[in-house]
């Protein structure tokens, strides 16, 4: 019977393992698309300046570049609402917490409260991977915006004549 109980304990530590690792999967994701957006960010604001001054040169090219700051200004607007938009939902929690979450364990025991404690995490992780979703938009967003405007421009430029100007 006690290898029954020791396998319990062995596969609840195990789930609560991986719950764990789950979590930290998810906040490195988190992560990496946060600094997409931030690597993305100054290269349109750079591009958006630089097409702006060349709108404001009054020379034939001017309504091109005009609507090159356009995209790229969206670009960065796109970044600025994906930086900003969210923060993770944490699994560090004080002891006032953990005895609130551990109050409707059936039996206090080390195996139920293990396991209760991995359910927890993975919910946590479930709520964490929706919030990456979300940002996940805002960077695919961002990237479209930022490789359309300028083959969108280019096209621009043949349509409206442009093309002899440059």
């Amino acid at each position: 019977m006690t290898d029954d109980k020791d396998f319990a304990l062995w596969l609840a530590k195990e789930k609560r393992t991986l719950a764990d690792a789950g979590y930290q999967e998810t906040a490195a994701s988190f992560d990496r698309i946060k600094g997409r957006l931030s690597a993305i960010l100054p290269l349109s604001v750079t591009l958006t300046t630089a097409s702006l001054a060349g709108a404001f040169s009054q020379r034939e090219y001017s309504i091109v570049c005009a609507f090159m700051a356009l995209g790229f200004g969206i670009t960065s607007g796109l970044c600025a609402a994906g930086l900003y938009s969210t923060t993770l939902v944490t699994k560090n929690v004080g002891p006032d917490t953990v005895d609130t979450i551990l109050s409707d364990v059936p039996e206090r025991n080390e195996v139920h409260a293990t396991l209760w404690m991995a359910y927890t995490a993975s919910y946590i992780t479930i709520e964490n991977a929706k919030i990456i979703g979300r940002d996940r938009r805002w960077l695919k967003a961002a990237w479209v915006s930022l490789s359309l405007t300028p083959v969108m421009s280019f096209l621009m430029s043949i349509i409206c004549g442009g093309w002899g100007s440059f």
